[in-house]
């Protein structure tokens, strides 16, 4: 229910100003001074969130609309505003959950996650943490990637670990030893990106959250999906 509340809060803001229009050179209010608090925080803007688009502004929403593959007009519609808005909830997380409980997620998702030829399929353990690894297809900046991997890896690593504790009521001796090798491989290839690009880098924490994701899915596969592909 919160990131609904917060929705609300939000769209109420951005519509009560610039008569809810697209946002463009020369346009002031709150919605623009919202729209670029999101920009500031997501890296795109360097600048103060003063209500006025003005050059800065402008260039800033052409990046955003670069990242997202989107037509870099320097101008936003409310309906883009709201899309960058949302973006901004997700990678900050202002916006966590559904408001779903455990049973109704079980009934809407797999019990298991799976890969297929055009995407992965998400399990409704990991369906929240897939929708917030897809945002890292896009070509954010840095603080943004930052922002949103620094979120996703610990979360992968409980997951993980969750699962490997699921693996051990059945199997503990497997379990244990494919842990120990999985947690070793994870610490040396940190020290690798790390020695690489330098700690807290942009670089190092996404392919974190792509290693981390591929072997959450992998594991998830194996104890819940695969005997299904037999």
């Amino acid at each position: 229910m919160r990131r609904w509340i917060i929705c609300i809060l939000c769209l109420f803001l951005l519509c009560s100003s610039a008569e809810a229009a697209t946002l463009k050179r020369g346009t002031r209010g709150e919605g623009v001074r919202e729209m670029q608090q999101w920009l500031i925080e997501l890296g795109y803007l360097h600048d103060e969130a003063d209500g006025v688009f003005g050059k800065k502004t402008e260039a800033a929403v052409k990046a955003y609309q670069k990242s997202v593959n989107k037509k870099q007009t320097g101008t936003l519609t409310a309906e883009q505003a709201d899309e960058l808005m949302f973006l901004w909830m997700e990678i900050t997380g202002a916006m966590e959950g559904d408001g779903l409980g455990e049973d109704e997620l079980k009934e809407l998702y797999p019990d298991g996650c799976a890969w297929t030829e055009a995407e992965t399929e998400y399990c409704w353990r990991h369906f929240e943490l897939g929708r917030l690894y897809s945002l890292l297809h896009y070509d954010l900046p840095d603080q943004a990637v930052l922002l949103l991997t620094e979120r996703l890896v610990p979360q992968y690593e409980d997951a993980l670990m969750a699962l490997y504790d699921e693996w051990s009521e059945t199997d503990p001796d497997k379990a244990a030893e494919e842990q120990e090798k999985f947690e070793t491989f994870l610490s040396e290839h940190e020290e690798q990106m790390v020695n690489a690009y330098g700690a807290d880098s942009a670089v190092v924490m996404k392919d974190l959250a792509v290693w981390l994701h591929s072997a959450c899915v992998d594991l998830c596969f194996d104890l819940h999906t695969a005997a299904s592909y037999e």
